[in-house]
């Protein structure tokens, strides 16, 4: 007997999974001997790069899954079968985990990849709706009982250490739970997937015999009674979002774009999950799927208009990018599903996501580096305002103090270029200069240092509204005649009430104090003023002496600390300090 036949009589389903899945499965293997390693300290230090080797693995893994699918779903060869998933694998391992060098990003790369997997097997001629729409449904059980035995293989395992431990004193190795963990991340619940994975890409749904069982009625719940209802209702809430700003004239504000592209998504996920019952459905159901995407148009609307706002005032990002990407694939969505109604392929739907995204996920129109040209863009307009540039398009040697809004945005822009891998965009900017941020050859985040050191970034300079106070020496103040002096009283903005003999509270605009029968209302932006101007005259903290504020006759504040802001309707407000009645 070989060795495969007696792998199959021992556990068959894992067999077939691997004679099915061999790329995949592989990729799990050498995963788990990574981590494993990565755990015992022996592959890796502990920085962010090591990181890559697990995200360039869940994307190879996910990719050549998709490709074993294609392969079978149209009767490929099986040496053409694992080429493909071989190439594939590599392609997506790489985008993921070169991604500072590829510029290209993880969440369009995994974005793109599932969808693809979802229709991989289905791409050809004569695929069936149906037989797409229960292969899903199995793919997404397979994923959550994956999921569900890792975690009860690790636990399980987790709980008979911990248990050695306690009942025995074993002394185990501290890192033995890690190991556990790693691998059932890495293998246990990855081959357990690939063991349910839907064999059969030709059965299709059947409701008309199957409704009594536990699935369809489970579905057929979450989809007439709670998914499609929820879109419905957030339909609503948009369109009257609309009207709203119709009413005002006031453009959506910043959170609308996250909103849509939320409803969106999920609307379009629950018209998908509510295929089977297009026909026989609720009511609401039957509307929905016949009307959903004319429904859309509105909140695409709000979307664009949106996005255009956020990106026109601040530039592109991965996020921005995001949003516009989903509004274009929404809007082609609806012309689409306007011309076939309940007749349109779901093929068509996800598809269509999977290629804009994963064109988005790396290559010069990806979302990080057209994000990195629309930063870096920003960034040299705030170094010419700031006058940072020779007329030779360099640093100057001795930058000048850059302006708090500058310094803010200038920081963002920074950080945000690091973290997409596009810092190297200033390097011309600095060449020459013996203090050249690139010229040790330094990582990223070292690069960055130097350059905030450079342009007096990492001096920190209070914003003109902001106040920051702590008193750091004594002071000496006669009380004369009959007067008292009550506290400490520390005070925060919108604090619940205390009615004691001595009690005060804020609410950013007016400071109520009460001492017996007595009681004082303040307003607070002359006195934030009055520490505020304290503070610029006395700018070491160890000077720094508490601020005498008369409020009014018989009452003078001995103000020990203060932060918050200056303005009429300020977002915080802090006190401490004492008081001299007479």
């Amino acid at each position: 007997m070989s060795f495969a036949d007696r792998l199959h009589r021992l556990v068959p389903d894992l067999s077939a999974s691997l004679a099915r899945f061999p790329v995949p499965a592989l990729l799990s293997v050498l995963l788990c001997v990574y981590a494993n390693l990565d755990v015992a300290t022996l592959v890796s230090n502990g920085t962010v790069s090591d990181n890559q080797v697990y995200l360039g693995g869940a994307a190879a893994f996910m990719a050549a899954g998709a490709a074993h699918y294609f392969a079978q779903g149209r009767g490929l060869s099986r040496l053409t079968e694992l080429l493909l998933a071989l190439v594939v694998a590599i392609v997506a391992g790489a985008l993921a985990f070169w991604d500072v060098y590829l510029r290209s990003s993880h969440l369009f790369l995994f974005a793109g990849l599932l969808p693809l997997l979802m229709i991989a097997g289905f791409l050809r001629s004569d695929a069936k709706q149906g037989a797409l729409w229960l292969f899903n449904l199995r793919l997404g059980l397979a994923v959550v009982l994956a999921v569900i035995v890792g975690l009860i293989f690790a636990g399980g395992i987790s709980a008979i250490l911990a248990s050695l431990e306690f009942l025995f004193n074993v002394d185990l190795p501290w890192r033995a739970h890690e190991h556990v963990w790693a691998t059932a991340a890495s293998l246990i619940a990855p081959l357990y997937g690939l063991s349910l994975m839907p064999v059969r890409l030709d059965e299709e749904v059947a409701l008309s015999g199957g409704r009594d069982t536990l699935i369809e009625r489970g579905v057929s719940v979450l989809v007439n009674y709670i998914m499609v209802p929820i879109a419905v209702v957030y339909t609503l809430i948009l369109h009257a979002y609309a009207v709203k700003i119709l009413l005002d004239g006031a453009l959506p504000k910043g959170q609308i774009g996250l909103m849509v592209s939320i409803f969106a998504v999920g609307g379009t996920a629950t018209w998908l999950i509510a295929w089977p019952w297009r026909e026989t459905g609720t009511v609401l159901l039957r509307l929905f799927m016949r009307y959903w995407f004319w429904f859309t148009i509105v909140p695409v609307i709000l979307l664009v208009i949106a996005i255009w706002e956020r990106i026109s005032t601040y530039g592109v990002t991965p996020d921005r990018y995001g949003i516009a990407l989903i509004a274009v694939w929404l809007a082609l969505v609806t012309l689409y599903l306007a011309i076939r109604r309940n007749r349109a392929d779901m093929r068509a739907l996800l598809g269509s996501f999977a290629i804009l995204v994963l064109i988005g996920s790396a290559g010069p129109w990806g979302a990080n580096n057209l994000s990195i040209e629309s930063q870096f863009g920003r960034l040299v307009g705030y170094f010419q305002s700031e006058k940072l540039l020779t007329p030779e398009n360099k640093i100057v040697d001795q930058p000048p103090t850059i302006s708090p809004d500058g310094k803010r945005e200038i920081e963002t822009i920074l950080w945000t270029l690091s973290s997409m891998g596009g810092l190297d965009k200033l390097k011309p900017y600095f060449a020459g200069r013996k203090d050249d941020p690139f010229a040790d050859q330094m990582d990223r985040w070292g690069a960055l240092g130097n350059i905030r050191k450079i342009l007096g970034l990492d001096i920190y300079t209070p914003a003109t509204d902001q106040v920051s106070f702590g008193a750091g020496a004594p002071f000496i103040r006669d009380i004369s005649g009959q007067g008292r002096l009550v506290g400490p009283i520390q005070v925060t903005m919108n604090a619940a009430d205390r009615p004691d003999q001595v009690w005060a509270k804020t609410n950013g605009q007016t400071l109520e104090i009460m001492v017996g029968a007595q009681t004082w209302s303040l307003p607070v932006k002359p006195l934030m003023e009055k520490v505020k101007a304290e503070t610029t005259s006395q700018p070491q903290l160890a000077q720094q002496k508490p601020v005498i504020y008369e409020a009014e006759p018989g009452l003078t504040l001995v103000i020990i600390n203060a932060s918050g802001e200056i303005g009429d309707k300020p977002g915080y407000v802090n006190l401490g300090f004492w008081l001299i009645l007479k």
